[in-house]
């Protein structure tokens, strides 16, 4: 999102996965005519962000499909977009409805992010943001931004931005990878009294996608937008669906509480045994279904039910089984696994992933050892591996998605 753009690469969301559905080659679709307005967008409506590499003039994006586009402003307390005017310009006159953000780089600094506030308010206004609108802070590293700070001084920071912006009179939103959300930022602060208001980034694949997959929603809390996409539809700029409605006259983010954006699904707590027969019949709710927050997600490699020791029960979920759990425990032999509730648990691994680190350029390769030339990882790309080392054709890979396999030599 900024000129020093770090990718946001997620082969698998880690908070909810899914099918393979994505094409991961497509053609070129015909120009399509959407219900578009200036001052509103329905809840599935797809759009743009752009920044100064992008065009200064958004009409093709509007012939393409996009009925929003978030246009950076401002970056730190020295940066104003050259672009942004006409962005904004070409998005009102195309019927697109125009939001803005800001590359915040005051870090877990309070009184540099209400700095940094004052500074976007002048600039959108500069630019012809009409007043009411969204005003995002874009969180994450880059240009000196440490994200590192802590995550209750990081989100007291940007909660002190958001209100600058809302007392300008603009809605504030939060834009950042759902990695950094989850990790670096107390979320549910920022959502408790901006509630609906966290634009997430997370991608099922890198690479061209066109419309998004919500089998890969990464599932939390308070989202109104989701950024699925670094290329969509081969126009090398960032594709976004609003998850709710969003409105220049209406606040999305007075809704009483922060909900879940999870689209609902077929999930069931039902596993496979090894007959392909439910594994376990009971319903009754115990203490352990009861702690934490059901989330959903999606297996990706076969896992074994096992029992709070960690001896295993019969049963297993099969890969790319939809499921809901209760969050992450330690079983009692060490092993980190995901409460299935009913004292059943299976390993965390095959459905969060572990984080690994492309070390040089590599391949994908089939489950048959086929590579897949669609696509070479770049070095120091952030990938989730999910499951235990597995052996094709005598090499050693790992799993990142849906019969999708990196050789473990190159993490």
């Amino acid at each position: 999102m900024t000129t020093t753009k770090k990718i946001i690469i997620k082969l698998a969301c880690a908070t909810a996965l899914g099918t393979a559905s994505i094409a991961l080659t497509q053609v070129n679709e015909p120009q399509v005519t959407v219900n578009a307005a200036t001052t509103s967008v329905a809840a599935r409506a797809l759009g743009v962000d752009v920044a100064s590499y992008q065009s200064a003039d958004l009409s093709s994006h509007a012939q393409a499909g996009s009925q929003f586009a978030i246009v950076k402003v401002s970056e730190g307390t020295s940066y104003r977009n050259p672009k942004a005017s006409s962005q904004i310009s070409t998005a009102l006159s195309n019927n697109m409805m125009p939001m803005a953000y800001h590359f915040a780089t005051f870090s877990s600094n309070s009184s540099a992010a209400v700095a940094e506030a004052n500074y976007a308010i002048k600039a959108a206004q500069a630019f012809g943001l009409p007043t009411g609108s969204y005003i995002a802070c874009d969180y994450e590293t880059g240009q000196g931004n440490n994200i590192y700070g802590g995550k209750t001084p990081t989100a007291n920071a940007i909660i002190a931005f958001m209100d600058t912006i809302k007392s300008a009179g603009y809605k504030p939103l939060l834009y950042a990878s759902s990695s950094v959300l989850q990790n670096n930022i107390d979320t549910s602060s920022v959502i408790a009294k901006y509630p609906n208001s966290l634009w997430v980034a997370s991608y099922a694949i890198s690479g061209r996608i066109d419309n998004p997959n919500f089998n890969y929603f990464p599932s939390m809390d308070g989202v109104s937008i989701w950024q699925f996409t670094d290329n969509w539809k081969g126009l090398s700029v960032d594709g976004n669906i609003a998850v709710l409605p969003l409105s220049i006259d209406g606040n999305v983010t007075s809704n009483n509480g922060a909900i879940s954006q999870a689209p609902a699904t077929n999930n069931t707590n039902s596993a496979s045994s090894t007959n392909k027969t439910t594994a376990s019949s009971s319903q009754t709710t115990s203490s352990d279904s009861n702690k934490g927050v059901a989330t959903a997600g999606y297996v990706m490699k076969k896992s074994y039910i096992y029992n709070k020791k960690g001896d295993r029960q019969g049963g297993y979920y099969a890969a790319y089984t939809n499921i809901t759990h209760y969050g992450v425990v330690t079983l009692d032999n060490g092993k980190t696994a995901l409460n299935m509730g009913n004292g059943r648990y299976i390993m965390a691994s095959n459905v969060l992933g572990n984080s690994r680190v492309v070390k040089h350029n590599a391949y994908i390769y089939s489950n048959k050892g086929y590579r897949a030339n669609w696509r070479l990882l770049r070095k120091g790309t952030p990938i989730k591996t999910y499951g235990s080392r597995i052996h094709i054709n005598g090499k050693s890979y790992y799993r990142i998605g849906r019969n999708m396999y990196v050789k473990a030599a190159n993490f």
